[in-house]
């Protein structure tokens, strides 16, 4: 029973392996087909074929429109290189008037991403006072636990709100929104006010304050978040504070172009 399992997990490691081999493939020559799969991998015909067929169904790949023997990227993977490639256009702009934002307030400034019902952090700047919130690059929060979750989920449609937490709301603290008419009074003031708090909702003790970040189309395609100890970022100095993230924001849109 154990060789089985093992086994099995062998098979399933390599059509993964196999898999990845065909997009890298499909990238270097622009188009693959079913021969040159099976020449380049050393596989079966049979093999190639139904690797082909899974990538297809999964948009992985697709038939190319001039020739139907061919296979080319498909929209899954050109969505998902694009993602990136927006991610890291943001950074790379965002990264100075973050700095000026970090100066100008000595908190920890995140620039945060949605993905699916999380959040991650895609580049921070780290406080230099004693007691501080760390860098968290590369962290990944539910997204009603954190304020600049709470604003990237503030502009989807309701509908898919509830698509992205099919099992319901996770709560990290005593204090997080975790039931909907809850989240939804909360996101209802994002759009409102224009920018998300938290107090203690992710972490005891620590609060965020966040504003969305825009393209030039006026999409939201990031936040852009502080976080500090509870008792030097309570509502009255976190509604202070929102201009400075706002001219952040907004100087962060304009280098977008």
């Amino acid at each position: 029973m154990r060789n089985d399992r093992s086994q099995d997990a062998a098979h399933t490691l390599n059509s993964v392996a196999n898999a990845l081999r065909v997009l890298t493939l499909t990238h270097e020559e622009g188009a693959v087909t079913l021969p040159l799969i099976s020449e380049r991998l050393e596989v079966g015909k049979s093999t190639a074929h139904r690797l082909v067929s899974t990538l297809i169904a999964e948009k992985f790949l697709q038939r190319s429109p001039t020739r139907n023997t061919e296979f080319i990227v498909g929209p899954t993977l050109l969505e998902i290189g694009a993602t990136a490639l927006r991610k890291a256009d943001i950074r790379r702009h965002a990264r100075r008037p973050m700095e000026r934002l970090c100066d100008q307030l000595g908190e920890t400034v995140s620039l945060v991403v949605h993905e699916g019902s999380s959040t991650r952090v895609v580049d921070g700047v780290e406080s230099k006072q004693a007691i501080r919130v760390g860098l968290r690059t590369g962290v990944v929060l539910p997204a009603n636990a954190t304020a600049a979750g709470k604003v990237l989920l503030a502009y989807l449609p309701e509908k898919s709100l509830v698509e992205l937490f099919p099992q319901g709301l996770p709560a990290l603290t005593a204090e997080t929104k975790a039931t909907w008419p809850e989240l939804k009074q909360q996101l209802a003031q994002v759009r409102a006010n224009g920018f998300a708090y938290s107090a203690a909702e992710s972490e005891p003790h620590l609060n965020g304050l966040a504003v969305p970040v825009r393209d030039h189309a006026g999409e939201v395609v990031a936040a852009l978040a502080i976080a500090a100890p509870h008792y030097r970022l309570p509502l009255h100095t976190a509604r202070a504070r929102v201009r400075f993230l706002d001219d952040t924001a907004a100087a962060i849109t304009r280098a977008l172009g």
